[in-house]
């Protein structure tokens, strides 16, 4: 994808218009639509000036994409069988008293004698920057 068509895609999924966009930017709606219509790309300062605007990443409004060493863990879900609801809670306590990764949900389930405990965690971490053993 160009950055003019990720520009129109994140101008109209704001519900903007270009004249809007222009008036915000501070640079005239020919401008937007040459961006837009691929005949101009924005000129290199403008690129942070729209990521900001659009909060995302420049990298994201020049296409790059993420190669396999860049790789984000977001989310986990770990299921755990106990012998006891309380043993669940009492794990379910320890979760939410830890910062990272973020105890986001979690279900309790009895399954005859066992009980099943299901937690949901968010990391949001560069897997680069994780030591596995």
């Amino acid at each position: 994808m160009d950055i003019g068509r990720t520009i129109k895609e994140l101008r109209q999924k704001r519900g903007i218009t270009q004249e809007e966009f222009s008036e915000a930017l501070r640079v005239s709606v020919q401008t937007i639509s040459r961006w837009e219509n691929g005949v101009n790309a924005p000129d290199l300062s403008m690129l942070s000036q729209l990521a900001v605007y659009f909060k995302v990443t420049t990298d994201y409004l020049l296409g790059l994409e993420r190669n396999a060493t860049m790789a984000k863990l977001i989310k986990t879900t770990e299921t755990f069988e106990l012998a006891s609801k309380q043993e669940a809670e009492e794990m379910v306590l320890k979760f939410k008293g830890e910062k990272f990764p973020v105890l986001k949900d979690y279900k309790i389930t009895a399954e005859g004698d066992k009980t099943i405990l299901e937690v949901i965690k968010e990391f949001g971490a560069d897997l680069d920057s994780m030591k596995f053993n």
